[in-house]
């Protein structure tokens, strides 16, 4: 079998194709579209194709297996390590890959489902509008606050009905300049919030979703995030991997006898990166308190959280918060 390195781009990528003993049978550059893959690759039979993880590999990787090729998606970080060279181009990056390829010294990453790849996308695309709103809250105040008018403390439902008084009242002429921006946040906002009922929706009908928030302080938000995160729990021979997996465990720096930990006090990594966005993960049964405002505004404002869903933290109390996987992994075990 012939091996195949893709480097991708986004406009073009790079590919070299060797023979079983190495050798470069093949080398060409081909637009990163689903025709541009086809014409260039499929005269080709039965190759390993290897393509670093990115957002571009999934769909990559099914247009290829449906050229009847055989697709690997690999860590780029680990690729990193074991191809250290000062000359980096797209065509050497290619003739690696191949050569990884046929070596094997690569580390394969998880190839999410459909629906979890779904998930995500669905959650990031609240997050956006989320963003987007806060964005505009702070441009509308940064802008009133260069012509002398304060806002203060407001509530959300109040605030653009408070900034278009407050216009009025002291500098009415800003109002035709600030109306765009006030439109965008309230359509912003009533977006992610038609997408939060969605999500929670998704969740309730998911077996999954729905047996992990039947633990205290567990809502829709947390679990997609969680759910879309891991995918498979099985991929995991324990919770302990899990942990680690979305950083729930901290950081260690040993280094002879000196041994320094990171994280390991307070929440211990309360937020995990999840669908490209800080989620409150709640674990550590034995730590359970209730967090203090501080940490239950990050809550609510980092994931968009109900009041009640951000109120409760679980504080994670030594090893208990290292635990959190294992706690989250039993309940999908017992599915």
């Amino acid at each position: 079998m012939k091996d195949c390195g893709i480097d991708m781009a986004c406009k073009s990528s790079s590919v070299c194709i060797t023979d079983e003993q190495g050798v470069i049978v093949a080398e060409f550059e081909l637009p990163t579209d689903e025709d541009g893959f086809r014409t260039g690759l499929s005269r080709w039979d039965g190759l390993h194709c290897v393509i670093e993880a990115s957002p571009l590999a999934e769909w990559v990787a099914r247009i290829l297996e449906g050229l009847g090729h055989q697709v690997v998606v690999i860590d780029p970080r680990r690729a990193k390590a074991v191809i250290c060279t000062k000359k980096k181009t797209d065509k050497l990056d290619a003739r690696n890959l191949a050569k990884m390829g046929r070596t094997g010294w690569y580390t394969a990453v998880h190839r999410k489902s459909p629906e979890a790849r779904l998930l995500r996308t669905h959650m990031q695309a609240r997050v956006g509008l989320v963003q987007t709103s806060k964005a505009q809250a702070s441009r509308i105040r940064g802008l009133l606050r260069s012509h002398g008018i304060k806002l203060g403390k407001v509530s959300e439902g109040e605030f653009a009905n408070k900034v278009r008084a407050m216009i009025m009242k002291r500098q009415p002429e800003l109002l035709p300049i600030l109306e765009p921006l006030l439109s965008i946040w309230v359509q912003a906002k009533i977006e992610a919030r038609k997408m939060q009922k969605e999500i929670k929706l998704l969740s309730t009908r998911d077996d999954v979703c729905a047996q992990l928030m039947t633990a205290p302080g567990v809502g829709p938000l947390v679990v997609s995030a969680y759910v879309a995160t891991i995918d498979d729990p099985k991929r995991f021979s324990s919770g302990d991997e899990i942990a680690a997996y979305i950083g729930l465990v901290p950081s260690v720096h040993r280094a002879c006898s000196q041994r320094t930990s990171i994280g390991g006090n307070g929440v211990s990594r309360p937020y995990y990166q999840g669908g490209g966005c800080h989620v409150a993960i709640i674990a550590g049964r034995s730590g359970q308190c209730f967090a203090d405002a501080h940490e239950t505004r990050l809550c609510t404002e980092t994931v968009g959280l109900g009041a009640a869903e951000g109120k409760r933290c679980w504080q994670g109390q030594g090893s208990g918060s290292t635990q959190a996987g294992g706690v989250i992994a039993s309940h999908v075990d017992d599915r």
